[in-house]
């Protein structure tokens, strides 16, 4: 895989798909602009938005949605490839080709491969090949070679490896769907604590996981995921752990109490309870007067 390319990769499902993109926005090497068919609060249960910039690909007019019409894509895509690094995920090409026709979303393909060349920037595109003609199918490959992208690694930070595994023993308190708040954001949730007892990196990448996926700046704890020593693992953990449950507290209070803020405070408090920075000062601020 080269920087400054487009490929076309085989499409599997929406849970490999997206487990990919989460591994790249995790490992801090340059933006990710996603394009999906998948809204919002569906790509939360996937990844972690806050580290994704992601359009809706859909017919209706909402807050961060963008319709199947290749002149819109463009104007994105087009103005990302000049500024910063990364790569961009296109999912929903076969319904760009009944929205659009076969040879002008050839064309728009073709115009991505000769905008990409020599940017820091890689554009992947997954398909469904059965769903296209294959005389067609192998022009649209000769502008953007076929990749495989189900090649992994064991770094730590690929926390979405194993969540393939069973699920993790200790569930959410409120097992109840995650709530979106008005800014798009997942609203905290109180998870049940994990015992010193059969305490694992296993378990600790899918609890990392869960709170990413909650918008949290966890990775205070990640150095314990390659720590040779369980109790300083554990106790990492545990520091991080007491500052999540701070943090929904937290959480919790503004939320109860929108009206008491103005908008610029309350964003600015949920920014830093996400950070996990200042939870004592706003604590403070909240439960003591």
């Amino acid at each position: 895989m080269e920087i400054g390319k487009i490929y076309t990769c085989e499409f599997v499902t929406d849970d490999e798909t997206l487990a990919w993109v989460d591994r790249q926005s995790q490992s801090g090497e340059g933006h990710v602009l996603l394009f999906s068919r998948l809204p919002h609060r569906r790509l939360i249960e996937h990844l972690d938005i806050n580290r994704v910039e992601a359009y809706w690909l859909t017919e209706r007019v909402t807050e961060g949605a963008v319709r199947p019409v290749l002149e819109d894509i463009s104007k994105i895509i087009l103005s990302h490839l000049s500024n910063h690094n990364g790569i961009i995920m296109l999912e929903g090409l076969e319904w760009l080709v009944t929205q659009n026709g076969e040879d002008n979303t050839l064309a728009f393909v073709r115009m991505l491969r000769e905008s990409v060349h020599r940017k820091n920037w890689t554009i992947f595109v997954p398909i469904r090949t059965l769903a296209f003609d294959p005389l067609w199918l192998a022009r649209l490959r000769r502008e953007a070679p076929g990749i495989a992208l189900s090649e992994r690694s064991d770094s730590e930070y690929e926390v979405a490896d194993e969540v393939a595994e069973n699920e993790l023993d200790a569930e959410p308190v409120n097992s109840s769907p995650m709530s979106i708040l008005d800014d798009g954001s997942p609203q905290l949730i109180q998870l049940t604590r994990l015992p010193r007892i059969g305490f694992t990196t296993s378990l600790l990448r899918k609890r990392i996981l869960q709170w990413r996926r909650m918008g949290l700046d966890v990775s205070e704890v990640e150095p314990a995921l390659k720590s040779l020593d369980e109790e300083h693992a554990y106790s990492l953990y545990s520091l991080v752990e007491e500052k999540v449950r701070k943090a929904v507290e937290l959480d919790r209070y503004i939320t109860a109490h929108q009206g008491s803020f103005s908008a610029s405070e309350e964003a600015s408090a949920r920014f830093r309870i996400r950070q996990l920075t200042g939870l004592e000062e706003l604590s403070k601020k909240y439960f003591e007067n």
